[in-house]
């Protein structure tokens, strides 16, 4: 062995390839242990995320204080000239404690559309005597109460003139007697006029009171209308409310984007189906900017045969599209195979799902900050929006490309620094964040 290992040191080539083979040997085991500690820490982010999600609050809000946890000079040089407008902030006073601002409540204006009725207050009778002709009316101190006057149901009397002839010999006497025709109704042997089915659709429909409710409401008036009669109306409107659900279908597949979403709902003694068993409303929302139209179409099944027969009437190639333009969408994988099936433009994603993923990354054990920092961004483009709620559709556009689209570079473009937070480790915390086709809707 000496003689084999002092043989082996003098020759220096040998001596040279064995310190490259254990240099190699020593680099591959450090990224071997840097991909085992990358690898642990990416399961420990996932133990603390299904945590936070199986025990944690549901709510989607990140605290303030959290925000802090990065450089806010960094994320504002991300943004660029947005924040330039900002006022710059007061010096502060020396020795002298900084007081909060206190804001006073400023009652808001009731609407200007509502009708307004007049009552004057006036002095008492023996308060104005006593003035005499020494004073003088010089106009009101003006306040405003809103007010309700409760339903008041009445009943519609309907008269229909008849007709008789006079005698026998009148020209159509042998018909009997005339009556003039019933006036249109949309369920003509209910004894509810259209205001009142209009009134028990949107009371369970849209203010979601069930019809057992609306019965008690009913009884609180001494009316009595059982649940019964009122689901027979309902089911009656389905098919004489089909013709407005076909003109309402037509005007939004005009529109150049169509959002999607679907929502788990349950039904009690459906046929052929456990009332445990999951059902799903689909929502769809389009047509033109100045005239949306929103759809819900209830469907058994979560896959994609339901938003196909919605949009063609079947599986294609058998019925064509009658929608050629984008999805709005979350990242539901149907969604994918939906525009490629239809030979759509593209499909963009949802802000509050992608907002979603970055809250959950939050909760993290590693890159926090960076999550906190998409958070942020995506809270910018949310102020934005709200900035651009009350105007037209094609300023909204406008102000968009002004005001938007720098934080949108801005976050698929970060600075080196703080810049890893589109990287694998927070994609691979975010769980199902994935990039769809087309590009992301602002």
């Amino acid at each position: 062995m000496p003689t084999a290992a002092h043989s082996r040191s003098a020759d220096p080539v040998s001596l040279h390839a064995e310190v490259i083979r254990l240099k190699d040997c020593v680099v591959e085991l450090e990224q071997e242990r840097t991909r085992q500690a990358q690898r642990i820490e990416q399961l420990l982010d996932y133990i603390a995320l299904l945590k936070r999600k199986r025990f944690g609050p549901s709510s989607e809000q990140v605290a303030p204080n959290q925000l802090g946890l990065f450089d806010e000079a960094e994320l504002e040089a991300l943004i660029g000239e947005l924040e330039q407008e900002a006022p710059p902030p007061s010096p502060p006073v020396p020795d002298t404690p900084a007081a909060p601002p206190k804001t006073k409540p400023v009652r808001r204006p009731l609407p200007a559309h509502l009708p307004r009725v007049e009552r004057i207050i006036d002095l008492p009778a023996a308060v104005k005597a006593s003035l005499g002709s020494d004073w003088k009316l010089i106009g009101y101190n003006e306040s405003e109460q809103l007010a309700v006057i409760p339903r008041q149901p009445y009943v519609i009397v309907f008269k229909r003139a008849k007709y008789a002839p006079l005698h026998p010999a009148v020209p159509g006497a042998e018909q009997g007697v005339i009556i003039a025709p019933r006036a249109p109704q949309i369920l003509p042997k209910a004894i509810a006029d259209s205001s009142l089915l209009a009134d028990i659709v949107v009371g369970k429909f849209a203010d979601a009171l069930p019809l057992y409710r609306q019965e008690r409401i009913f009884a609180r008036e001494g009316i009595e209308i059982s649940r019964q009669t009122m689901a027979g109306w309902l089911i009656q409107l389905d098919a004489k409310l089909t013709p407005l659900m076909a003109a309402m279908k037509a005007l939004l597949w005009t529109g150049p984007v169509l959002h999607i979403d679907e929502t788990p709902v349950q039904v009690l003694d459906e046929p052929g189906r456990k009332a445990t068993q999951k059902s799903y409303m689909w929502v769809y929302c389009g047509g033109p900017p100045e005239r949306p139209v929103l759809i819900f179409d209830y469907a058994d099944t979560r896959g994609g045969a339901a938003p196909r027969r919605f949009m063609c009437g079947g599986a294609p190639p058998h019925d064509p599209p009658v929608y050629r333009g984008h999805l709005v969408t979350d990242a539901y994988s149907v969604y994918d195979a939906l525009v490629v099936d239809l030979v759509l433009l593209g499909r963009g994603g949802c802000w509050a799902h992608v907002r979603r993923k970055f809250v959950e990354a939050t909760a993290g054990r590693t890159q926090s900050a960076a999550a906190h920092q998409m958070v942020a961004l995506i809270g910018k483009l949310y102020a934005v929006e709200r900035r651009l709620r009350d105007v037209t559709p094609a300023e909204r556009q406008a102000q968009r490309a002004i005001q938007s689209r720098p934080i949108l570079d801005a976050s698929n473009h970060p600075p080196a620094k703080p810049g890893a937070f589109i990287r694998e480790p927070l994609e691979a915390a975010t769980g199902s964040l994935t990039r769809p086709r087309g590009s992301w809707a602002a």
